[in-house]
């Protein structure tokens, strides 16, 4: 059933993954692999481009477009540069003139004529229209699961700004309107009669490169620049460069956009300052974490005393030893721990029947030993109850694999470590020993972590370039939640199965060596913002709110953890040493390979402590080179039984805790809106005739493009 359960969640993430992937690819799947413009500044202030774009398309698109800036536009100049007197006006272009359209591919290249009209699946032309301060270009190109290179020139006109002691160069050359990622974008810009000193910056993401080539060549590269993105260069000049323009500040601008720079570099290096500062508070959390484990969880000493085992076995049933020695709570494994003991002590009578299916096939099945049921605890009488469930016999297997989908198991499992808390309490084993007022600092702590990170983000700011991107973005996103709905809540629950099968096999891996309850937590809240911080990294331009999301989930790690964290009182030193002890050397009688282990009577009296210690795999593996002939040694031999004993009893997780108990809910919902959604039909709308769409972007101005077959 596990197994199922793994392949049917992983079926199911895969599955979406396809469907959304496979959306994407009709309706927009391209990609700029690689965009090159060339600039040069004329002496009437104007700036001829030249511009390459490479797309490789996947699916059937009837061309692309682009939308030319024409007005100026940055967002870090805005925001930081509060008493700016600069005339924005004064920076936008004129105009945009179309010289020449080409494409490339496989080698061959092709014209494109302009037209004034034309309709999707024609080729060879290209339109132009001036809307909202844009000039889109729109190139009728029919390409289908294909690499192809678009070339355009153009002219900005007049965009240079002469001022009286300088010349200026001020443009955004990629907007914000740009759908996918460009992967590779390279600006190079000329100043053909310069013979004097230029300065020069870029503006945009801070992986950004910027070089003075010479005097008369500046180039600027960046690599993956998100949508809603912008990059945006500033050249100053000596005002000869552009001895014909007519656009004239009558203003002198060197020092003002020298202190301008200043100030915006300064703010840059402010802003990598800070999220290093964030970054290292984070670590000293970090540090803050393992010197509050080490005093407050970490027992100080460990005494090697005179064994006296059956002393230590009398006081302690399997479940209290395993969480004394483990500093945790119980698991459930302790459960099949607590069991074993019981059989062994004969409070249980084990009987193998045999199974019509062969002779060397049993039904394991335990009855009540009315005369021993007055000599249990109330640990063991617990589990004694919740077991036989009122009856007076069980199949010992079929009740295992009940047990865990019973409604009342969780809770019972929750009352059951109530009474095992009660008991370590009474003798001062495994308390709680982070003190209150520790822990509202903590709390504190968080709190301010909390605080840091809106301050770094406001601080940074979330600069999109495009101010309709925000509401496009949100938009899309209820648009496809709606419509993907019960698609979205199956990868949900596929995912939140995976999440719980992850955070268990991790913990179970590390509680075999420390024991300790805190690793589920702190797993579950890593795995929680690992998912978080690639979704930041790989899909938003927001890189650094990747800083920001680490300091809390450390916060997030310490605040939750604090109660989780778990010590000996002096006095249980004693017996947890010798715990430790009983530990080793089961653990070293495991590992023996001398056949005369066979002569020690061992097993049945350590088989129980070995499960709730996390050695039942090693334990068992040694039994099964044995010939011994012992019905409880037969019975944790079967191949059915031995799943449950050797991986800890993992399926008590995947049935009865709260997680898998919310994703069968969720799962349930799921189903339901599944069903209602196919009864209830779909609509559907018109839309343009022809295969493909147009692919592309630039600009200011953000807007779906793309048109599906």
């Amino acid at each position: 059933m596990g197994k199922k359960i793994k392949i049917f969640s992983i079926l199911i993430i895969i599955l979406g993954i396809v469907i959304i992937f496979q959306g994407r690819v009709e309706a927009r799947s391209y990609t700029v692999e690689d965009m090159d413009i060339n600039a040069t500044v004329e002496s009437d202030g104007s700036v001829s481009i030249k511009q390459k774009i490479t797309f490789k398309f996947n699916g059937e698109y009837n061309g692309i477009y682009i939308n030319v800036p024409c007005n100026f536009e940055d967002n870090d100049y805005e925001k930081v540069i509060k008493d700016n007197i600069i005339n924005e006006d004064l920076y936008n272009s004129d105009n945009v003139t179309i010289k020449d359209v080409y494409s490339t591919e496989n080698g061959k290249t092709k014209q494109y004529r302009e037209s004034k009209t034309a309709s999707n699946g024609i080729s060879g032309v290209y339109t132009t229209d001036k809307k909202d301060n844009l000039f889109e270009i729109k190139v009728y190109s029919p390409s289908n699961n294909t690499t192809k290179t678009f070339e355009l020139n153009y002219t900005l006109e007049n965009l240079c700004v002469r001022h009286n002691d300088t010349g200026e160069l001020y443009y955004n050359f990629i907007g914000g309107a740009w759908e996918v990622n460009i992967k590779k974008l390279n600006i190079d810009i000329y100043l053909p009669n310069n013979n004097k000193e230029v300065k020069f910056w870029g503006h945009g993401p801070y992986e950004g490169q910027c070089k003075l080539v010479d005097n008369k060549h500046m180039n600027f590269q960046v690599s993956n620049i998100k949508p809603g993105q912008y990059v945006a260069a500033r050249v100053m000049f000596d005002n000869s460069n552009i001895a014909n323009s007519k656009k004239l500040s009558m203003n002198n601008a060197k020092e003002r956009i020298l202190l301008e720079e200043q100030k915006l570099s300064e703010n840059e290096e402010a802003k990598k300052a800070f999220s290093i500062k964030v970054l290292a508070f984070a670590g000293c959390l970090v540090v803050y974490w393992i010197v509050l484990i080490l005093i407050f969880e970490k027992d100080k000493k460990n005494m090697y005393l005179t064994m006296e085992e059956d002393e230590i076995f009398k006081k302690y049933n399997p479940m209290l030893a395993g969480c004394i020695q483990g500093s945790r709570n119980i698991l459930a494994r302790d459960i099949i721990a607590v069991i074993l003991n019981l059989i062994d002590k004969k409070n249980i009578v084990l009987e193998l029947k045999n199974t019509l299916q062969g002779k060397d096939t049993y039904s394991y099945y335990i009855t009540k030993n009315k005369e021993k049921e007055d000599q249990m605890d109330d640990i063991e009488r617990y589990v004694y109850n919740w077991v036989f469930s009122g009856n007076g016999v069980v199949d010992l297997q079929q009740r295992l694999k009940d047990m865990p989908q019973e409604k009342s198991s969780n809770a019972k499992f929750r009352e059951l470590n109530e009474i095992v808390e009660r008991k370590l309490m009474e003798i001062r084993a495994n308390e709680a020993k982070v003190p209150m007022w520790l822990r509202v600092v903590n709390t504190f702590i968080f709190i301010l972590c909390l605080g840091i990170a809106v301050r770094h983000i406001l601080f940074n700011g979330l600069n999109v370039y495009s101010n309709n991107a925000y509401g496009d973005i949100m938009i899309a996103l209820v648009v496809m939640s709606i419509s993907l709905l019960p698609l979205l809540m199956g990868v949900i629950c596929g995912i939140l199965n995976i999440i719980i099968m992850i955070r268990h096999k991790i913990n179970n891996a590390v509680q075999k060596i420390t024991g300790q309850k805190i690793v589920t937590t702190t797993i579950s809240i890593l795995m929680l913002f690992i998912i978080i911080i690639a979704i930041t990294h790989f899909i938003t331009p927001f890189k650094y709110l990747v800083v920001d999301e680490i300091l809390i989930c450390i916060a997030s790690i310490i605040m939750f953890t604090d109660n989780l964290m778990l010590k000996n009182n002096p006095r249980m030193i004693e017996d947890y040493s010798r715990l430790n002890m009983i530990k080793g050397k089961i653990k070293n009688y495991s590992m023996m390979e001398d056949k005369d282990i066979e002569q020690i009577v061992l097993w049945d009296k350590y088989l129980a402590y070995a499960v709730s210690f996390g050695l039942a795999s090693k334990i068992l593996k040694r039994i099964k080179s044995l010939n011994l002939d012992d019905d409880l040694l037969n019975m944790v031999n079967d191949d059915i039984l031995n799943k449950y004993i050797t991986t800890d009893y993992n399926i008590f997780y995947r049935y009865s805790n709260l997680d898998a108990r919310f994703v069968k809910e969720f799962t349930k919902t799921t189903e339901k809106i599944a069903k209602s959604w196919a009864s209830s039909g779909s609509g559907s709308g018109g839309g343009f005739s022809g295969g493909g769409g147009f692919s592309g972007g630039g600009g200011r101005r953000r807007r779906r493009r793309c048109f599906l077959k």
